[in-house]
């Protein structure tokens, strides 16, 4: 073996082995989007930590990049070469990520159980409930608010159900999940965009 292949080798080991690395983790995938009967299509990206969608509603292009632990998520608009950068508890992001409405209502106290594990697409995912359960003076108020089958693999939900609008067929479900390797700029607003603030 060379040295140059010995280098690449020990470099990659070192990256598998180092905390919080998600190689494994990077993947593109469809993504079927149901909102109260309303269906679209995204591309979605993936690096095991930050995540992005693509998609085209009517010729009109979109990206929304959701960083690490985001506060904020920023929907691109290409054609227009606009950014908006918005809360990401906002009902413009939460109505384009179904992860930030099921991170809303995590973090407003809803219960997440795990009730199994399936395997979805071919991919074996942990089965969980979130369920909103709240006490007062008539009883006990238990709403089932999404179910999630989240893959420990991709590190992202592959499917999603969520009952929160009375619809049984709002939620997610991904498809298609190919290997993918982001680059320096796969999570940043392009430079030459204007920025608005919402």
């Amino acid at each position: 073996m060379n040295n140059q292949k010995l280098s690449m080798l020990v470099t990659l080991l070192i990256a598998l082995l180092l905390p919080g690395t998600n190689v494994y983790a990077q993947f593109t995938a469809k993504m079927l989007y149901t909102m109260s009967d309303k269906s679209g299509e995204f591309q979605i990206f993936s690096d095991g930590s930050n995540y992005r969608y693509e998609f085209n509603e009517d010729g009109q292009e979109g990206v929304v990049i959701v960083p690490k632990d985001a506060k904020q998520i920023f929907i691109l608009m290409p054609q227009q070469k606009m950014a908006i950068k918005t809360i990401s508890t906002s009902q413009m992001s939460m109505g384009r990520d179904p992860l930030k409405q099921y991170e809303y209502w995590l973090n407003e106290g809803a219960t997440e159980e795990i009730v199994g594990t399936e395997k979805i697409n071919g991919i074996e995912c942990i089965k969980k409930e979130l369920r909103n359960v709240k006490k007062d003076e008539y009883g006990e108020v238990n709403q089932h608010l999404f179910t999630i089958w989240y893959s420990e693999e991709y590190k992202f939900p592959v499917k999603m159900e969520n009952y929160i609008d009375g619809s049984n067929s709002s939620g997610m479900e991904l498809s298609d999940i190919e290997a993918w390797t982001p680059n320096a700029d796969s999570f940043k607003v392009p430079d030459g965009y204007k920025m608005m603030e919402m």
